[in-house]
């Protein structure tokens, strides 16, 4: 009897073991299923965004309706690469009213995704909505753990330029330099502005520096011949005059030197 009594208490124990187990295992299974549900919805946002640069727009679209079905409701903040990576969609497709909202729905979700307000701000530049994108682009350049940093100098000196701050505009460029001294564009950029202030030997230094990290483009032999012409050195004007012909002879600027030179 006592042997019987005991045999029962221990199915006791191990069914309930077996209960709590059942309970912790199906926590466990809900919250795997939840991890699991947005590690595929990142997957198919990361997919949108690559096929997205493919120009491949009918699998960006697949993706990214299936990102949707995956999201979890809750989280507000997670729908701004989602809504990024369409208004992304709708901004090569030229559909630009639909691309705005989608970035204004993108930068409600999430007001410090930079991400988000640097694909913004280069949208609204590309439209020459100049001083919005600076607004933007200036929230950007505060992130100080943002990769792009030196790209949204790099921009924020360009709209000031359109802008006609072109001390600002300086000053960007210098910043773009400081964070990121082998990116190239930002000398040639300075150059031109300081070319524009016609302090030519400055423009003629960033250009040696652009040079440096590029070599010669049509772009940049271009301006030294105007550099050179402006300062009256008719010898270095024509060596880079000749170099851009011999390179580019096909280029507009080449056309523009013969010009000038006939």
């Amino acid at each position: 009897m006592k042997s019987a009594l005991k045999r029962s208490r221990l199915v006791a124990v191990m069914l309930l073991g077996l209960l709590l187990l059942g309970c912790a295992s199906t926590a466990s299974n809900v919250s795997s299923g939840r991890e699991n549900n947005q590690a595929a919805y990142q997957q198919h946002v990361n997919l949108a965004k690559q096929y997205i640069g493919l120009d491949k727009r009918d699998l960006a679209r697949l993706h990214l309706n299936k990102a949707e079905k995956l999201h979890n409701a809750a989280d507000i903040k997670g729908l701004a690469q989602l809504y990024n990576s369409y208004a992304l969609l709708y901004q090569i497709e030229l559909e630009v009213a639909l691309a705005e909202t989608y970035f204004l729905k993108a930068i409600d979700s999430d007001p410090s995704d930079s991400v988000v307000r640097y694909n913004f701000s280069s949208f609204l530049f590309n439209q020459d909505r100049f001083s919005e994108s600076l607004e933007q682009m200036l929230l950007v350049s505060k992130d100080l753990n943002y990769q792009r940093r030196p790209q949204a100098f790099y921009i924020a000196g360009l709209a000031q330029n359109k802008l006609n701050d072109r001390v600002a505009a300086i000053q960007s460029f210098k910043r773009a330099i400081e964070l990121s001294p082998q990116f190239n564009l930002a000398y040639l950029e300075v150059a031109k502005v300081y070319f524009e202030q016609q302090r030519y030997l400055l423009a003629r230094d960033a250009i040696g520096y652009y040079v440096a990290l590029s070599g010669d483009t049509a772009e940049s032999l271009w301006l030294l011949v105007r550099i050179e012409f402006k300062m009256g050195n008719a010898q270095a004007m024509a060596i880079s005059g000749d170099r851009l012909n011999t390179l580019f002879a096909d280029s507009e600027q080449a056309e523009r030197y013969r010009k000038l030179v006939q």
